[in-house]
């Protein structure tokens, strides 16, 4: 153990906490409130604040490296300091990391069970992988240490799920934990998402002169809190003295300055909202982003994708074309401006796709950037999931473009699929729905690479190989088509799974010479495609069509045939209007909304009443 020394004589010793009052950072917020511990020390405070964030500059590769080895600095200096150790966890993200991580806890645990820190933090890996031990490790860790508060917002984070869902375990932990810490941001956040009036109420009042003297960025991020909390006890026709309130707090944080920290943007941009001051809530977001630039969307990037929407399947294709050039036209600087972000690349690709006249060499050139980012982003072991593995597939499968490349690309999202069809599912959300849902999804999906790689072979003159993929394929769809159900929107993916499986099937015969075959089975891709309600993409060729009509033409079918066979439908589908009604056969939560005439609507008051609810969110 190292040995302090003593202080020279005539030399005063500050405490820490003190100097981080005479800072700002009032009573030492969040660290040992009446000997409870709710937050971390101020020094580890400020340094877990001062962890690298990722600059435009890195890949995710390199930045999580650079974030690893500063979290392993905070370790050595912090040795067994529960919130760095936190922080590590919270870091490791990836597979094997989160393997590793449980393992590490779960062997210090078992080594010193009585451990209520130990407990805790063996707890935080198994969120959502192994949620009811998760909850039994919190428990025991405040049995052991009732002073030692954080698991009480770890079980009202779980008792707030859908499949834990438990309100009055929920409350009795919120309140708990903001009885012992009842200067901790933390459960005031917390606090915003649960139904108890009386209890917000006490605390709302509590808080704001909590943080109306400080000036440290923790507080100032509190405003949103507070607000939040003010605006949800009074009805809309009282939200006039609010807002003026809002406007005097506006100004104060105003005042501060703080530029360099984060929450004295985002109090500011909601603040604005809130006054109903949308310009200068736009104009302080785009400060932020300027001080604080992204490293996945340059700056402006969210603005344009709200003002360049997507016009719809259906629209005119002219209208469709301009939309994608649009996208092609400014993801050009976009990828300039952040060359590595996946995300932006993916963008351009997509454009591209959608775009019969942009020359493949362009194609082939953003493809080949794209792989090299999304690996240099990964790691050289690639991502871990396989969306932009099967996203770069499926525009070489549409431009034809080379299928080596769409093979490798289809087998390594295959390969992932495989890994994530053997994981579990995050269980706070493991409901019934869901999982069957994620189910469908990842058959669907393995059925879309899975095409991709037949498509592939195909091209590359393998039949051999094009024929055990599908025969694959036609096992996958009998499994696809048993969770359908009463789905109607299950039903149209299923039957797009089965158009796409006929149309490589008619390739692959028409390969061998067997055409007779090949149009029984494009006269099939074409009937199961019709029946899933699928319209050929507006503006693009109809490949399955022309290739269908092609070998119809050659066997002797004539134009009065083809249109009497096909076309009659498939116009009839084309001038068929996309949107449509579904029933959603789910209950509707609880809830509670006060009108703009601070009327209260309830679920019971529209029980037996048909009702019209427009939901809608903004992210």
């Amino acid at each position: 153990m190292k040995t302090r020394k003593a202080p020279p004589a005539r030399r005063w010793v500050v405490p820490l906490c003190f100097l981080m009052l005479l800072m700002g950072f009032a009573a030492c917020h969040g660290w040992a409130q009446s000997g409870a511990v709710c937050g971390p020390a101020p020094d580890v405070k400020l340094a877990i604040d001062a962890l690298p964030e990722q600059s435009p500059a890195q890949t995710d590769r390199q930045y999580h490296e650079q974030r690893a080895a500063a979290i392993q600095a905070l370790l050595h200096k912090y040795s067994s300091d529960v919130f760095v150790e936190k922080a590590y966890i919270n870091s490791m993200s990836g597979r094997s990391d989160r393997e590793k991580v449980v393992a590490e806890y779960k062997a210090r645990h078992e080594q010193n069970p009585d451990d209520a820190k130990l407990a805790y933090l063996y707890g935080l890996t198994l969120v959502g992988r192994q949620s009811p031990e998760a909850i039994k490790l919190f428990t025991d860790a405040l049995k052991q240490d009732p002073n030692f508060a954080p698991p009480h917002l770890q079980l009202v984070s779980i008792y707030s799920s859908p499949v834990f869902i438990d309100k009055e375990q929920r409350l009795a932990h919120l309140k708990a934990y903001l009885e012992v810490c009842p200067s901790s941001f933390d459960g005031y956040e917390s606090l915003t998402r649960v139904d108890d009036k009386d209890l917000q109420r006490t605390y709302a009042a509590k808080l704001r002169p909590l943080i109306a003297n400080r000036t440290d960025p923790d507080a100032v991020g509190a405003y949103t809190t507070l607000w939040s909390l003010e605006f949800k006890l009074h009805p809309p026709s009282e939200y006039e003295p609010l807002r003026k309130q809002v406007g005097e707090d506006l100004e104060r944080i105003r005042q501060l300055k703080l530029e360099d920290k984060r929450q004295w943007y985002s109090a500011l941009e909601e603040g604005y909202k809130l006054v109903n001051d949308q310009k200068q809530s736009d104009l302080v977001a785009d400060q932020e982003q300027a001080r604080f630039p992204s490293p996945w969307s340059p700056p402006g990037a969210a603005k344009w994708w709200k003002e360049h929407k997507y016009p719809s399947e259906d629209a005119p294709p002219d209208k469709l074309r301009a939309y994608y050039r649009d996208v092609l036209q400014q993801s050009a600087q976009w990828v300039k401006d952040r060359p590595n972000a996946t995300y932006m690349w993916m963008n351009r690709l997509d454009a591209m796709e959608h775009l019969e006249d942009v020359p493949l060499a362009d194609v082939k050139l953003a493809v080949d950037q794209a792989v090299k980012v999304m690996i240099s982003n990964a790691g050289p072991e690639g991502p871990d999931t396989p969306y932009d593995y099967d996203s770069v597939a499926e525009v070489l499968s549409k431009k034809h473009l080379e299928p080596e490349l769409e093979v490798e690309m289809a087998q390594k999202a295959l390969s992932q699929w495989e890994i994530a069809s053997k994981e579990p599912y995050y269980d706070l959300y493991a409901t019934k729905e869901n999982l069957d849902q994620n189910k469908f999804n990842q058959a669907y999906d393995h059925l879309l690479d899975q095409g991709y790689e037949t498509d592939g072979y195909l091209q590359l003159k393998q039949p051999d190989k094009a024929q055990l993929l599908l025969t694959q394929m036609d096992e996958r769809l009998d499994d696809l088509k048993a969770q359908v159900g009463d789905n109607q929107r299950h039903k149209k993916s299923y039957g797009r799974r089965l158009a796409d499986y006929w149309g490589l099937m008619a390739r692959e015969a028409e390969l061998r010479g067997r055409k007779l075959d090949a149009m029984a089975f494009y006269e099939n891709a074409l009937l199961a495609r019709l029946d899933a309600e699928q319209k050929p993409e507006t503006g693009m060729k109809d490949e399955l069509a022309d290739n269908a009509r092609q070998l119809w033409t050659g066997l002797g079918g004539s134009d009065e045939g083809w249109k009497l066979w096909y076309g009659r439908r498939a116009d009839a589908l084309a001038n068929q209007a996309t949107l449509t009604w579904e029933d959603a056969n789910q209950p509707l939560p609880t809830f509670e909304l006060a009108d703009l005439s601070g009327k209260t609507w309830n679920l019971a008051a529209l029980k037996g009443k048909v009702t019209f609810l427009n939901f809608w969110a903004s992210w």
